[in-house]
């Protein structure tokens, strides 16, 4: 008797009650690409002397990718910026005209959610995570032309990975 053979490809186990749909991310098959998020003409609720940049968000499981979110006039010249860049440190970045401020904290496991807040004000800068004060500076900035949040370092470069569960821009 002859042998029966059976192929199979793209074979897909579905835990639960309702199936869900093969979405290719690789290769020359590509349906899905990568979402992008930028929202331009919120000036009006950006203040470019003061104000507090909020966000709850992880990098992605595995990932070595920079997480960056910026509040910025469309290039990476006047920029207000929360990221991850290397396992286990939050970093802050703002860019202004008088000078550039940065600071970073270790030991947190950024592939989990944190609550990150950057208060920034001329000689008043704070960085809080998970309702805790960790850094503090008191540079002078000026930053002018804020108008745009951008899941990137502005301008496009150095594109967020990652998720997040909420974002906010206060004013002061």
């Amino acid at each position: 008797a002859a042998g029966l053979e059976i192929a199979i490809y793209g074979g897909q186990v579905e835990e639960g009650s309702y199936a869900t749909s093969y979405i290719p991310t690789s290769g020359s098959t590509v349906t899905r690409n990568q979402d992008i998020f930028t929202r331009d003409g919120i000036g009006s609720l950006i203040n470019s002397t003061e104000g507090v940049l909020f966000v709850e968000m992880a990098r992605q499981e595995g990932d070595a990718s920079a997480g960056i979110i910026t509040l910025n006039n469309g290039t990476a010249t006047q920029a207000v910026a929360l990221y991850y860049f290397s396992t286990g440190t939050i970093y802050f970045d703002i860019i202004s005209s008088s000078s550039t401020v940065s600071g970073g904290v270790g030991g947190f496991n950024t592939y989990n959610f944190n609550k990150i807040a950057l208060k920034y004000k001329s000689g008043d800068i704070a960085l809080w995570v998970n309702g805790v004060e960790v850094l503090t500076r008191t540079n002078t900035i000026s930053l002018t032309g804020l108008n745009k949040l951008s899941f990137d370092y502005g301008g496009g470069a150095l594109p967020f990975y990652g998720k997040v569960k909420q974002l906010q821009v206060y004013k002061t």
